[in-house]
């Protein structure tokens, strides 16, 4: 009774017969419509488009634009179903906390919209060349180049410096290898650190001060990603 009365709110179904005693009374064609908008309900169809498909809308554009919704929500969910199955492999075979850490920053950097699916496959399958071993010395040299960047920015080292020179190129070559050289893959981390923050995007691993650091030695005449 409370769906027959939010349809008849909405104006979705509404009898015009009434009882004697004021009850609405469904015929023959509110029950076959009753019908048709159920069957609508399981495809997911929102109600107002519903109603317009069944007083006369295009029920067919209505139907494709559903299908295309599912479509993109089913590819959502593979792109999601992969990305926890190389997490879960990541974890079944990290062999110390700290590779967790590492491996948990790097999964981070490497979620959200600032990254094509070819992209994150391409950045796995490197994942895999590396090993476990290899990826987490990778991304432990990472971390050590962080916080020598960190120092640097502390001690307000000019970033045209030889010392931070080298730095900005020990980085840049550690994060190409991380990408399997894929200069795409390596510009969209460094997109994602400046959209969401160095320090949110990798967990508390590379500090804002270090990413500015680096990004003005990069400026002065270092290119990212060489």
């Amino acid at each position: 009774m409370r769906t027959l009365r939010h349809f008849h709110q909405i104006g979705l179904l509404c009898p015009a017969e009434r009882s004697a005693a004021g009850h609405r009374v469904y015929t023959g064609d509110d029950v076959r419509r009753l019908y048709r908008i159920l069957a609508l309900r399981e495809l997911r169809l929102p109600l107002g488009e519903i109603a317009d498909s069944l007083d006369g809308g295009d029920l067919h554009a209505t139907i494709r634009r559903q299908l295309d919704l599912v479509e993109r929500q089913m590819a959502g969910q593979r792109d999601l179903h992969r990305r926890l199955l190389g997490l879960a492999e990541a974890l079944r075979t990290a062999g110390e906390p700290s590779i967790d850490q590492l491996i948990e920053t790097m999964e981070a950097m490497m979620q959200g919209k600032h990254f094509t699916t070819e992209q994150l496959a391409r950045f796995e399958e490197r994942h895999r060349e590396l090993g476990q071993g290899g990826f987490g010395e990778w991304l432990g040299q990472l971390s050590g180049l962080a916080a020598e960047a960190a120092a640097q920015a502390g001690r307000g080292t000019d970033p045209a410096d030889p010392a931070a020179q080298e730095l900005a190129g020990r980085w840049s070559q550690v994060v190409a290898g991380l990408a399997g050289g894929d200069r795409s893959v390596v510009s969209a981390i460094y997109g994602k650190l400046d959209a969401k923050g160095a320090e949110a995007a990798t967990k508390g691993l590379l500090s804002t001060p270090a990413w500015d650091h680096l990004k003005r030695a990069f400026a002065v005449g270092f290119t990212p990603g060489a």
